[in-house]
Parts: structure tokens; sequence; C-alpha cells
């Protein structure tokens, strides 16, 4: 079966509640379009690639759909220690490769698949624009004539009209779990259809931000009209007397905002790392003195400690790096 471009998502600002719309979880996890061709199934990623290998309990999706063909679209999650969805069992599994390695990495973090859209059966598209499309309920109501969820393969559960409440619930979830178990809430219309690779106001996604506050340890080349500038500000953690790198911030700024502290970074240019011998850092142009603390929003940490999305907030004029220690 051909492959399916997954329909994305418009940022939204907040949740929000309204008849007009069913709103679900979004998961921590990888991008999955399932297909099912006869006894065989397939792992499609947002890119294309095949990941049915490096998810062999996923296999038995042929088993998981009634018809004889179908495309689903979902979610694959993995579950940490804890038995809850972790991003970072997830990066732990999807970046093997060797059978073996495979087998064990499945029977610590086991993956699910969080089924939440169907694009095609049998012969029919249900695609926006196919002959036979369909709006967002009536592909809910077919996914769930189709799906025989079972251990690992799951039917995403929603909520009618409240997104607000959902949210609240969502990060009272992570609170208690103390990490990112959730990313935050989908809402999408009733009426609308499925567009693939697509984004549009049909679809939103609301995501839970972390904020913290780093120290500035320098900055990376710009690009683009940034090229006489800096690209993004290199951020640091203090942890045991030294500093860890902890990833680049270059979105969030205002065009001033960005000019002034380019040109006070100008100012404090050192050939010194502030970091342990070998950390290396992506189109490093300068190191500076790290005596700068600013506050950044992010969404996650990766299994190696670096920030996930960091968004530049404002500089902390108040703090300094010995005040985050």
């Amino acid at each position: 079966m051909n492959s399916v471009n997954p329909m994305l998502a418009q940022t939204g600002e907040e949740p929000f509640d309204s008849p007009d719309y069913i709103f679900d979880l979004k998961y921590n996890g990888m991008r999955i379009v399932g297909h099912k061709d006869g006894g065989s199934a397939r792992l499609q990623g947002r890119s294309g690639l095949d990941y049915t290998a490096q998810f062999p309990e996923l296999a038995g999706l042929v088993k998981n759909i009634k018809t004889e063909r179908a495309s689903v679209d979902g979610e694959v999650v993995c579950l940490g220690d804890d038995g809850l969805p972790d991003f970072n069992a997830l990066q732990n599994r999807s970046g093997k490769r060797d059978p073996i390695a495979i087998k064990a990495m499945m029977a610590r973090h086991p993956a699910i698949y969080q089924v939440f859209e169907v694009a095609r059966v049998d012969e029919y598209d249900l695609t926006a624009g196919a002959s036979a499309q369909a709006n967002q309920m009536q592909r809910r109501e077919i996914l769930e004539k189709i799906l025989i969820p079972d251990e690992s393969v799951r039917l995403s559960p929603y909520v009618d009209g409240s997104g607000i409440a959902l949210m609240e619930q969502v990060k009272a979830i992570n609170d208690k779990a103390g990490k990112q178990v959730f990313d935050g809430v989908m809402a999408k219309t009733k009426t609308g259809l499925y567009y693939p690779g697509g984004r549009t106001a049909d679809w939103q996604k609301f995501k839970i931000p972390k904020y913290a506050n780093y120290v500035i340890c320098g900055y990376t080349f710009g690009t683009g009209w940034r090229e006489d500038m800096m690209g993004a500000v290199v951020l640091g953690q203090p942890e045991d007397g030294l500093l860890r790198w902890v990833g680049c911030a270059g979105s969030g700024f205002q065009y001033q905002q960005l000019a002034d502290l380019y040109a006070t970074l100008l100012t404090m240019r050192t050939d010194e790392s502030p970091f342990p011998n070998g950390t290396k850092v992506p189109k490093l142009a300068s190191w500076v003195k790290p005596v700068l603390v600013v506050n950044v929003k992010y969404y996650d940490i990766t299994k190696t400690g670096q920030l996930i999305w960091p968004i530049f907030q404002r500089l902390r004029p108040d703090l300094t790096p010995a005040d985050l220690r």
C-alpha cells in the first residue's frame, strides 16, 4: 500500500471548549502511519522511512484491523521503567538496528501504537479531495468499526467539546509523574477533512511548555537575515561545579532584543570554553564569559540532556550563574 503523508496541526494559543470540536491527547512519541496489506504490516514514519523492523511487537497490526487493506494514523510511544510513556525510552528504541538489541529493548521498553485516524480502508480513500472523503467524526466511526484494540495497538480516546478540562488532566498526570508523559492536547473540528501532509486550522495543537534559567556561554553563526548577527545563544546548566551544554536557543527574539544582546555578547567574547574539554557546539561562532542568565521555554529534555525546542524568553539581570546552582 502506498505511503500516506500524515496530516499536521497548527499551533494554537490556549485550549478551549466548543461543541464543534473533539479533543484528544497529544502524545510524546513518534508519528507513525500503519499500513495493512493482506497478511503484512508496514510502519511508515512522518519522513516516509520504514520503522517496521524497529517495533516488532506492532507487526500484529495485521490482526488488529478487520479489513483486508487499510492505512491508519497514530503515535508510537514507549514505556519507561515506571510503566508510563517516556520520550527517552522511545529514543532508545528508535535508534536501534541490530535485531538482538531491538529484542532486548523491546522487553525493557515495550511500544504502544495509539491510533487516532484512518486514511484508507480497502479501495476507499477517505482523505480530502478523494471520492470517498469523510469528515472527522465519520472517520472516527469507521476507525472504531475496523480496529480491534489489544495490549500493543490501542484506540486513542477523545473527549467531546471539553479542551480546557482535558488539558488540566494532562498537566496533573505530568506533575504526578514528574515528567512529560503527554505533550498536551489536540483540538479537531468535527467537520474537518484529512489533508495528507497539510497543516490546517482544523487541527490545532496545544503543548505544555516548561521554563528554566540557564547561563549564556556563547553564540552561533546566524544565517539568512541574521547572517550579520548571531543565530542562537549557547546555553549552559551549572552542575557539580561545572557548566554542561544543554542546547542553543535561536527563536523567541524580537529584532531589537537580538541586536542589543548580540552587541553585548561581542564585548564578552573569549577564546576559553566554559564547558569541559571535548564539548562541541554546532555552528559555534564564539564563546563568551558565562555571566549572563537567560530564561528559556522548552518542551522536554533528551536522554543526553539537551533541551527540546528551547525558545528565548528574556534576560534575567536579577540572577547570576551562582543562583542557579
